[in-house]
């Protein structure tokens, strides 16, 4: 599969600074779903005279996706493009995390029958 372009529907979550995001590619194909979680450091006021600074970070979690491991590289500097813009370019870091595979192949899925 080749990224070109990636198109991403975030949604607010239940928890506080957390999203979902679906993400498709360039022909509308489904390519991943992510969580998105924004760490946000203390106020300065909370915290100690001598403490480091701290800068606000994101963490994606890739919840399920279907590409192969050739494609990492292209799909998080497209998606860091995207979620940058989405935060309006104030957050640098932005990290990555995967399942591990041990985890993936060992889970059995509950797939139920759709009632039209």
């Amino acid at each position: 599969m080749e990224l070109f372009n990636l198109d991403i529907q975030l949604m607010a979550t239940l928890w506080e600074n957390t999203y979902r995001a679906a993400i498709k590619d360039q022909n509308g194909n489904y390519v991943a779903s992510v969580r998105i979680i924004v760490n946000v450091p203390l106020s300065p006021d909370r915290l100690p005279p001598n403490a480091p600074k701290a800068e606000p970070q994101l963490f994606v979690l890739v919840e399920d996706a279907v590409m192969e491991s050739e494609d990492i590289i292209q799909f998080e500097t497209l998606l860091s493009v995207h979620i940058r813009e989405k935060f309006k370019n104030e957050i640098d870091q932005i990290y990555f995390f995967y399942p591990s595979p041990e985890d993936v192949l060992n889970k059995t899925v509950d797939v139920q029958e759709v009632q039209h």
